[in-house]
């Protein structure tokens, strides 16, 4: 019955998502915003409960599943991938290295010095 009550948060999330984006016609995808309603939810009730932990878990072990048909749409489109593979392996590389180095640099803009303790540099000193 625990696993009724997990799938049935799942589902009402997934649902509250899509109600939200329709309603207010946002380009933000469904299941983003049942995530942000799932964990606004969780916060209010105080703690996760045992079904949806239980649903969670499983659904965590047996992730590398969810990725089958995502692979077996790539083997179909495979002579429309071989078409464009140099254009979108550059996609992917500068969308993926251009934000990892503005979100180091603004990192290094906004975070304090580090400073180390004197105690620490004492200590290596006598070592």
């Amino acid at each position: 019955m625990q696993i009724i009550f997990g799938l049935a948060w799942l589902c009402l999330s997934l649902l509250a998502g899509e109600a939200v984006k329709d309603t207010l016609q946002l380009a933000i995808p469904a299941p983003v915003l049942a995530v942000v309603i799932l964990v606004a939810g969780l916060g209010l009730y105080g703690r996760v409960p045992d079904g949806l932990r239980l649903v969670a878990e499983f659904l965590l072990r047996h992730m590398a599943l969810f990725f089958i048909p995502v692979l077996v749409g790539m083997l179909a489109l495979s002579d429309l991938l071989s078409d464009i593979l140099w254009s979108l392996s550059l996609i992917i590389l500068v969308s993926t290295v251009v934000p990892l180095f503005v979100t180091a640099w603004i990192f290094q803009k906004l975070a304090p010095p580090f400073e180390a303790s004197s105690e620490g540099a004492s200590q290596h000193e006598t070592d």
